[in-house]
């Protein structure tokens, strides 16, 4: 195995020079797995592709879905009023188990696909204890020009638009009673109609506007966590640790939220007494700990963020635990599963992910600190980690 230090920035810049945007489960997408496979070979003592299928539009295209569904809903408000409630909470219905409760609810109507995530695996050099997933996303996203337009105030938007829609959901249920026992009138079902219509422009906004055609290199998101994790595999394969036995995965289709989902459901049995350090994001900002993901209904591990920012003060390097804002990490599914995890990020001073899904998430605006700040904690927590179960078997 080779000694040499491994460059994070190196790696960043080859995928990006080399293979360019990385759609999920498409072409670019597989190339960049196939490389990492070939990186994480050289370091671990096993690598394997698990291929998974998805229908990778859903978890985006909701938006058009709910949209359409709204545009039903308002043209038949006067006639038939409690088909526009239905169509409404339907529309609704598409925020919260599509994209809150990552239900994969519209999935159906998109074509499926398969994406590739990379596992490679470290033993110890003793008996295995522990179990600690590394890991990052090697997909990159669709430009949002929303999200560089609004930045933390884009969950402002989002959800005062589902507001509306559930609002104009219930002023339907009242004009369907009010017609039934003839106490509608022509003002009032104007003023009704009112809330469907700012409704449906601001969620028209929102599933027109959402996403560009372009594609971002995603240096940041998400090669600077695949970086980390390649890093850490190099150097604990020549520095191995005595009870723990390291997966380093990178996930395919980060950005729908399925990689990380098929990965949990399939090793969740192996996985029970594990820990998992997720890192996205890490090439800028403040690098933080993040304890929990409001957007996925997600708390994660507060004793395992405590116990990796003590590491990092024995780094000398404190990370702060914050509440990460609109969208989410591969982290959210390990959680939710019940595992311990964490997802490690770096923020601007407002709490919110730097240069996320925006084209300027290249190579030249990552900054190497941050990426050497995440390694060394990271390496400090591992090793802290190992030190303690050794002490509690001796």
């Amino acid at each position: 195995m080779s000694e040499k230090k491994f460059s994070m920035l190196g790696f960043i810049e080859n995928i990006c020079n080399e293979i360019g945007p990385r759609l999920g489960t498409y072409e670019n997408e597989k190339k960049a797995g196939l490389k990492i496979k070939e990186i994480l070979a050289k370091a671990v003592d096993e690598v394997e592709m698990e291929d998974f299928t998805c229908h990778q539009k859903g978890f985006l295209e909701f938006t058009k879905i709910a949209f359409v569904s709204s545009v039903i809903a308002t043209v038949i408000f006067f006639w038939f009023p409690i088909i526009s409630m239905l169509l409404e909470f339907y529309a609704v219905s598409t925020f919260i188990f599509e994209f809150l409760l990552l239900k994969e609810y519209v999935d159906f109507f998109f074509p499926k696909r398969t994406g590739t995530n990379i596992i490679g695996k470290i033993k110890p050099l003793k008996e295995n204890k522990k179990i600690i997933v590394i890991s990052g996303h090697h997909d990159s996203a669709y430009e949002f020009p929303l999200f560089e337009k609004y930045k933390e105030k884009f969950d402002i938007l989002a959800y005062s638009t589902v507001g509306l829609i559930l609002i104009s959901g219930i002023l339907s249920l009242i004009e369907f009673f009010l017609d039934i026992f003839n106490l509608s009138f022509l003002i009032l079902t104007l003023i009704f109609l009112t809330f469907l219509i700012i409704a449906l422009i601001l969620l028209g906004y929102i599933a027109f506007r959402l996403h560009s055609k372009n594609i971002i290199l995603g240096a940041n998101d998400n090669l600077s966590g695949v970086a980390v994790m390649l890093a850490l595999a190099h150097h604990f394969s020549s520095q191995r640790l005595n009870n723990i036995e390291l997966w380093c995965i990178s996930f395919s289709c980060e950005e729908c939220m399925r990689g990380s989902k098929r990965f949990v459901k399939k090793h969740k049995n192996e996985l029970k007494n594990s820990h998992t350090i997720n890192f996205d994001m890490v090439g800028r900002g403040n690098i933080s700990i993040i304890s929990k993901e409001p957007a996925y209904l997600t708390k994660h591990s507060l004793e395992l963020a405590k116990e990796f920012q003590d590491s990092s003060k024995r780094a000398n390097l404190e990370l702060p635990i914050k509440v990460a804002g609109f969208g989410g990490t591969d982290a959210a599914f390990f959680s939710k599963a019940k595992l311990k995890a964490i997802s490690v990020i770096g923020l601007t001073p407002g709490d919110y992910p730097d240069t996320w899904h925006e084209l300027s998430d290249t190579p030249e605006n990552i900054i190497e600190e941050c990426l050497e700040k995440t390694l060394k904690v990271s390496i400090q927590y591992l090793t802290d980690l190992d030190g303690r179960i050794s002490n509690i078997i001796s």
